[in-house]
Parts: structure tokens; C-alpha cells; sequence
């Protein structure tokens, strides 16, 4: 009888094992369509997928052509700079020669004035250390710290307020020398333009483009032509320029510089620019 219970109740239990085997195997074949119904969505997206890693090789690779070209364009215009400057540096060369040689040209009256004005710059600052107004450090002083918010970018040093003082008197009477001079201003050897004429040393506004026109003091002029005049050691250097006013505005200038020395020590130089 006892034996005859526990053959039913194992039968019941079957009867349950397999219909919940039957329901797993239902939910089974449902995953198992799930699961196909998801692979086939993956084939069907791999496709523009492909198409496009195919599309970004091609972009890329016109991409990496463009490159190249920029490469070699600058590479070229690179030589040419360097030709320019080349032609450039005789022409200045040849022009130093005849002014040399003693035959006048229209120039020679600014050679004569900025070769005067230049030694005078120079016995001034040799004055101001002699006195004790300035160090020859400071004086020499090229830790460039610059004008919180000032655009174009200003710059101080610690010979600013010598120069400020120093300069103006010797600088501003050569406009009235010609009227093709547009400026007289002394740079140091880096091309730092400490103390400008007074009608470019306007206190800076809120448009870059006026200040790059009337704030030019205080400012980096380390181009060919500003380094060109700080760096020259010759009597004089005259060049030949395009003055950048700001706004897209140029005017087609000369430059005629002469070195001033401190002490037996190069400083820089005193530019006065003219109108060709």
C-alpha cells in the first residue's frame, strides 16, 4: 500500500517536472528566436557600417593628400621667404654702399639725422647710469612681463620709466624734420618699442583694432624689419617695409635705423620711418 503512495506521488512529480519542462522549453525556443531575430539585425546594420569605414578610408585618405600638400606649399613658401630675404639683405646692402660712398640721395639728410640722434639717445642713458637713475641691468633688462588685458599685447621692463622720461624730448622734435616721417622710435635689441612718439602712445581702449593704430608702446616689434633695426650694428640700416596699421590697413614704408650703444654695449637701435 505504502509502496503503491510513493509510485503515485513520483508519478504526480513527473507529471510537474515535465510540464515545467515543457514551459522551459517553450520560454527555450522563444530566446531562441529572440536571439536570431537580434543577429539578423546585426547583419542588416553591418552592412552601412561597413559602408562607412569604407567612406572614412577615403576621406582619410584625402585628408592625409591635403596634408601633404599644405606640407610642400609651405615647404616652398618657406624657400621663397628665405630668397626674398636674401634679396632683401643685398638690396640693403647695395643702398648701405652708395649712402657710404658719400653720393647723395634723397635719404641721406634722415641717414645723417638718425646716426646723430642715436648717439644722443646714447649718451643719454649713459648719463642716467652715471647718475645713478638706472642700473646697467636694468637698463638691459629683457624680462618682458606682460599688460594684464592689453590686446594687441603690451609688455614692461624696468628701463620703461627711464625711457619714458628720456626719450620724447630727443624723439618727438625729428617729425617735424620731414614730412615724410611718420615715426621716431627706439627699440632694443629684441624689437621692444619702450616709449613711442606721443600721438602713438595713447592709453589702450576696448578696440584692438584702434589700439594696434594709436597704442604703439609698449609693444613687440620683432618682425624682419623691428628686429632688423635692433640688432644692426652697421652706422645705419635702411629697409624697406610694409607697416602693418591694423584692420587689414598697410602703408608701403622705408626704415632707416641706426645702433645705439651704452657704455661700449649694444642697446638697440632708433628707427625713424618715412613714407616712401
Amino acid at each position: 500500500m505504502r509502496a503503491s503512495e510513493e509510485n503515485a506521488g513520483a508519478a504526480r512529480q513527473a507529471i510537474v517536472e515535465a510540464a515545467a519542462a515543457g514551459e522551459a522549453s517553450k520560454t527555450l525556443h522563444r530566446l531562441v528566436d529572440s536571439v536570431g531575430t537580434l543577429v539578423d539585425g546585426i547583419d542588416a546594420m553591418t552592412a552601412p557600417v561597413e559602408q562607412s569605414v569604407t567612406a572614412f578610408a577615403g576621406v582619410e585618405a584625402e585628408l592625409k593628400h591635403l596634408v601633404e600638400t599644405v606640407g610642400s606649399a609651405q615647404a616652398m613658401l618657406g624657400t621663397a621667404k628665405a630668397r626674398s630675404d636674401s634679396i632683401l639683405d643685398i638690396s640693403e646692402d647695395s643702398m648701405r654702399f652708395v649712402a657710404e660712398s658719400g653720393v647723395e640721395t634723397p635719404d641721406t639728410p634722415i641717414i645723417d639725422l638718425v646716426k646723430h640722434k642715436a648717439a644722443e639717445i646714447g649718451a643719454a642713458f649713459e648719463r642716467a647710469v652715471a647718475s645713478g637713475q638706472i642700473g646697467m641691468a636694468q637698463l638691459f633688462d629683457d624680462a618682458y612681463r606682460p599688460v594684464a588685458g592689453s590686446d594687441p599685447a603690451q609688455v614692461m621692463t624696468g628701463f620703461v620709466p627711464l625711457t619714458d622720461r628720456v626719450l620724447p624730448p630727443i624723439q618727438e622734435p625729428v617729425l617735424a624734420f620731414d614730412r615724410r616721417i611718420v615715426f621716431c622710435a627706439a627699440v632694443d635689441r629684441n624689437g621692444f618699442l619702450p616709449t613711442h612718439n606721443l600721438k602713438y602712445n595713447q592709453p589702450q581702449g576696448a578696440d584692438p583694432v584702434w589700439n594696434a593704430a594709436n597704442c604703439r608702446n609698449r609693444r613687440m616689434f620683432n618682425d624682419r624689419t623691428g628686429l632688423g633695426a635692433g640688432r644692426n650694428t652697421h652706422p645705419f640700416l635702411l629697409q624697406t617695409y610694409r607697416r602693418d596699421m591694423g584692420g587689414g590697413v598697410f602703408a608701403l614704408m622705408k626704415d632707416c635705423s641706426a645702433p645705439i650703444f651704452v657704455r661700449g654695449r649694444h642697446w638697440g637701435g632708433l628707427r625713424i620711418a618715412f613714407e616712401v
